[in-house]
């Protein structure tokens, strides 16, 4: 008898198991049960309880299966959110219910499971620095960068102020050796997974380089060649307005430019991040007028969501010979 039941208890403990657990089937016969995670950029991020969380290439599964609804984006943004059912290979069927008609899926069609919830991610960063001594000096940066990404559109904003002061030479009080702030937001909205068209806007004031304001706002089209948890890379083709004044004697200056631009976000290492941000516009009315703007250089973290960033900023404005002063660290 205590044989019997101890056999019961273990079935039922075995099908409790089997009813929890998604499977996926490989294109070479092996199956792995589990939880489905997420799928993006061709890996699929599986939860073994034998492995922990793996990363499975999407193309060595044949067909796969969910105890709960997976929400799946399909390569045309179309979404559907079902429990899923093993298919003939290369495939998988959802299950249907009364209101919703199940339906046949091509894993090759499929671009994303589980993606994240849309919502705003950013980055903040202030750091100051005071010298007291031989040099006398005050200096202080802010930034900050937010981005909200759905499946069909992005919007990115940036804004950053920096600031400092030395003493005069004849140590009676201080004068502005940097003060300079801008704004910047775009939006994107993709036609393809892959391809997007984009408006945007940005702001930049620099008092050192005598730069009232320089406003920038143009339409064009960009292409997104990675988008991955560890890279991100996309490059962007445009025409622009740049309207620029001046609080000296250099004319203001207007003018329709070209607009290039990459952005560039890699994880190298685990908590290290390189960067590196790039923004040309070339004068469509006069070659002279050129204005470049580069930000390279690395973000590592700290501790817990602290980090730390480090980078070389270039920017110039050929007609007028303006080279600005830089802005904080890790704002593109």
């Amino acid at each position: 008898m205590k044989k019997l039941l101890a056999v019961m208890l273990a079935s039922v403990a075995f099908l409790v198991t089997k009813a929890h657990a998604d499977e996926i089937q490989f294109t070479n016969g092996d199956k792995l049960t589990g939880k489905i995670v997420k799928l993006d950029g061709g890996k699929l991020g599986f939860d073994s309880k034998v492995a922990g969380t793996i990363a499975i290439n999407w193309t060595d599964i044949a067909t796969l299966s969910s105890d709960e609804p997976v929400t799946v984006v399909l390569d045309g943004g179309q979404v559907v959110v079902d429990k899923l059912v093993p298919g003939e290979p290369g495939s998988v069927k959802t299950a249907g219910n009364d209101q919703i008609t199940s339906q046949t899926i091509v894993l090759a069609n499929t671009a994303k499971l589980n993606p994240e919830p849309v919502q705003w991610h950013g980055r903040l960063l202030a750091g100051a620095e005071f010298d007291r001594g031989n040099t006398v000096g005050d200096s202080f940066d802010s930034a900050l960068d937010a981005v909200r990404r759905s499946e069909f559109d992005r919007v990115t904003f940036a804004a950053a102020y920096s600031a400092a002061e030395a003493q005069d030479a004849d140590e009676q009080g201080k004068h502005a050796t940097k003060s300079r702030m801008f704004g910047s937001l775009q939006y994107d909205y993709f036609f393809e997974p892959k391809v997007y068209g984009y408006v945007n806007s940005r702001g930049d004031k620099d008092r050192i380089a005598d730069l009232s304001l320089r406003f920038t706002a143009g339409v064009g089209a960009g292409y997104q060649w990675f988008e991955t948890d560890t890279l991100k890379f996309n490059t962007e083709a445009g025409i622009s307005w740049v309207s620029e004044n001046f609080s000296n004697d250099t004319p203001d200056n207007d003018y329709v430019a070209g607009r290039i631009a990459w952005n560039l976000d890699w994880i190298a290492y685990p908590g290290l991040t390189f960067f590196q941000y790039t923004r040309w516009y070339p004068s469509l009315q006069q070659l002279s007028d050129q204005l470049v703007e580069t930000n390279t250089g690395l973000r590592y973290k700290l501790w817990g969501s602290f980090f730390g960033a480090a980078s070389s900023y270039l920017g110039m404005d050929v007609n007028v010979s303006v080279t600005e002063t830089a802005p904080p660290a890790a704002v593109p």
